[in-house]
């Protein structure tokens, strides 16, 4: 059973020939994920906002039509038809069409940098993901060498026993710490897979089983905090859209005020209309201005234009609060990965110490001036060791990824 469980994880483990790099996996997930789909038809939506805007201020033409018949007693029936065309033109509206106009242009741009925003996060969102599914791969590799040393640690054991140079309580010991140590494998596997699930997700594939990992870099210089703060207030698409927002929130306050404004259209018409009495058609025409104000509406226009305002203001508060959430993203993630570099330097040394630590117990136990507890305990602290070197190597790829995110520029990263 134990060389079963060994053989499978071997089998099941991932080729790195055949490996999905991150590269292909963020631009299969940018092409296919279903989510960043449906942003991208917002930036339709916002084109079809704009049409309707600039179809308020041009020409329109509206048919009306009607026929009647009437019966009184005593007289003879009556009945009439008509039909009319009316043609509109807005000349002058307060500049309330033409802030909407503007305010419509300006919700395209919204649209398009929401959209890079959404690619951003998705890449994100891969690389995370897929720097889980490496770190637990490396965390398999561990459980996986330390079973096997744990099993010959076993087999040896078990020949000392068998030739009555060793007690059975450190036979059983041996066997119990390669029973756990399997299971550890199998958790660590199990959740590499979870890993692998949740790209596969992202990516929009139905099936893990052709999809591994490879090694992604994770060697990087890191520079000053300042540099990366004015890199976020440059970059991040989601502070450009709160200038934007900001900016259509003005426009909003403007169509509200328009209110307040008389409005000027200009008007044509023409029409037939024919009676029982005479069935040849009559027709007609006019041509106008039309004008309007509204002097008192019960202060329904002041609470539109206090709610436009009160609107902008809270665009104001957002923004700064995204700015603020921003530097903080940038703050944590130059901190983070600041101790991550430190930890992959103290790390690989705890390694190097802890395998010759391993090297000694081993040897003096074969020589017989050691005991069976300081071989456990070497192999335990190696595997932590080792864990703790993988923990720190994706560490640091994953606040690398966590800082371009912070910037806005997680595609750096990528590349």
């Amino acid at each position: 059973m134990k060389k079963f469980l060994t053989a499978l994880l071997i089998l099941t483990l991932p080729a790195t020939a055949n490996a999905v790099t991150l590269q292909e996996a963020a631009r299969i997930a940018l092409e296919n994920n279903p989510s960043l789909q449906n942003t991208g038809r917002s930036i339709e939506i916002a084109e079809e906002n704009l049409r309707i805007a600039q179809g308020n201020k041009g020409f329109s033409v509206s048919a009306s039509g009607s026929g009647t018949i009437s019966k009184t007693e005593g007289n003879p029936d009556s009945q009439s038809v008509s039909a009319r065309l009316r043609g509109s033109l807005p000349i002058y509206s307060g500049k309330r069409l033409e802030s909407q106009i503007e305010a419509a242009k300006i919700g395209i741009d919204i649209s398009k940098l929401d959209y890079l925003q959404a690619q951003d996060d998705l890449i994100y969102q891969v690389a995370k993901v897929y720097i889980d599914a490496l770190e637990n791969w490396e965390n398999t590799q561990v459980y996986l060498q330390t079973e096997q040393n744990l099993a010959d640690h076993e087999r040896n054991i078990a020949a000392m026993y068998d030739a009555g140079a060793t007690a059975k309580i450190d036979l059983l010991r041996a066997q119990v710490e390669t029973a756990n140590a399997q299971q550890d494998t199998a958790k660590s596997h199990a959740a590499y897979e979870v890993s692998l699930s949740n790209l596969a997700t992202l990516m929009a594939i139905d099936s893990i089983s052709n999809l591994t990992v490879e090694h992604v870099a994770t060697s990087m210089e890191l520079g000053d905090l300042e540099n990366y703060l004015d890199a976020a207030n440059q970059n991040r698409y989601d502070l450009q859209a709160d200038a934007l927002k900001i900016d259509r929130g003005e426009y909003s306050v403007e169509a509200a005020r328009a209110g307040k404004r008389p409005s000027l259209s200009a008007e044509v018409s023409t029409g037939v209309s024919a009676s029982k009495s005479e069935w040849h058609p009559t027709p007609d025409a006019s041509a106008g201005l039309s004008a309007s104000w509204n002097i008192f509406d019960s202060h329904i226009t002041d609470a539109e234009i206090k709610q436009a305002e009160i609107e902008l203001d809270q665009l104001y508060l957002q923004m700064k609060n995204d700015l603020n959430s921003a530097h903080e993203e940038v703050v944590t993630a130059h901190k983070n990965l600041r101790i991550a570099l430190m930890r992959l330097r103290t790390t690989k040394k705890a390694v190097e110490l802890a395998e010759e630590e391993r090297y000694i117990a081993v040897e003096r136990y074969r020589a017989g001036e050691g005991i069976l507890l300081d071989v456990l305990d070497a192999e335990v602290a190696l595997s932590t060791a080792k864990k703790n070197h993988v923990s720190a190597t994706y560490d640091v790829a994953r606040y690398k990824f966590d800082l371009s995110h912070a910037i806005g520029n997680t595609l750096a990263a990528l590349n």
